[in-house]
């Protein structure tokens, strides 16, 4: 991945089913931190050996880590997915269905 310059807008990308993208949404990239709320597994170990991760923040105030997300420029990523339709879902949801799933497998 290039370089990002703090302030950079991105875009953070969930995943993709067909021709539909789910994203997280559109924001800045404001540095590398702690990634105190990211959520999984990676996000643990990240915390547990206090490194520093990307952090974005979304337009709509919420954050994403960069172990939670593809992300990417906005404008450059905008042109590559044109042609897809974008789904917007929520960062929060997906940590919570994600511990779900975890806690389900381990039963």
């Amino acid at each position: 991945m290039p370089k990002r310059n703090v302030g950079d807008r991105v875009i953070a990308i969930s995943h993709s089913e067909g021709d539909k993208v789910f994203i997280f949404g559109f924001g800045k990239y404001v540095g590398d931190e702690i990634p105190v709320t990211a959520g999984g597994w990676m996000g643990d170990g990240l915390r547990e050996n206090q490194m520093t991760n990307p952090k974005i923040v979304l337009d709509n105030g919420k954050v994403v880590w960069g172990c939670e997300c593809w992300w990417g420029d906005e404008e450059g990523m905008r042109k590559s997915l044109a042609d897809k339709i974008l789904v917007e879902i929520d960062i929060e949801e997906a940590r919570k269905d994600a511990e779900q799933s975890n806690n389900d497998s381990n039963s």
